[in-house]
């Protein structure tokens, strides 16, 4: 998927929750469909685990460090658990989505780690 200013995407979302790199890329993308929304979504974070600068929590222990799994694994959960009668960026079933997901973790060039 070609998505705009993704490097502007990361610096406005940079040390917030993941509803706030759902919401950069709107921001950044204004002419996006819903479900092309999503689908950036979801691309940004594989690209961004692929690449190492982002991370999440361990879902099942959020605070005994960083979720020790595959891309592909990580993203799947993710996947699954997307609402799928949400339609758009103010449901208030993605916005549960976003509380319920792990925390999503923000690699700086040192490599040290921030949440929100």
């Amino acid at each position: 998927m070609n998505i705009a200013h993704v490097d502007e995407i990361y610096a406005d979302a940079f040390g917030s929750w993941i509803s706030g790199l759902f919401s950069a890329i709107g921001g950044r993308n204004p002419g996006l469909s819903f479900d092309e929304h999503k689908g950036a979504f979801f691309d940004l974070l594989r690209r961004w685990l692929d690449e190492d600068k982002i991370r999440f929590c361990a879902p099942d222990d959020p605070l005994d460090g960083v979720w020790d799994a595959p891309a592909d694994d990580i993203i799947q959960f993710l996947q699954d658990r997307w609402p799928a009668g949400a339609t758009h960026e103010n449901d208030p079933a993605l916005n549960l989505y976003f509380y319920e997901m792990p925390a999503l973790l923000w690699v700086d060039r040192s490599g040290k780690l921030y949440g929100s």
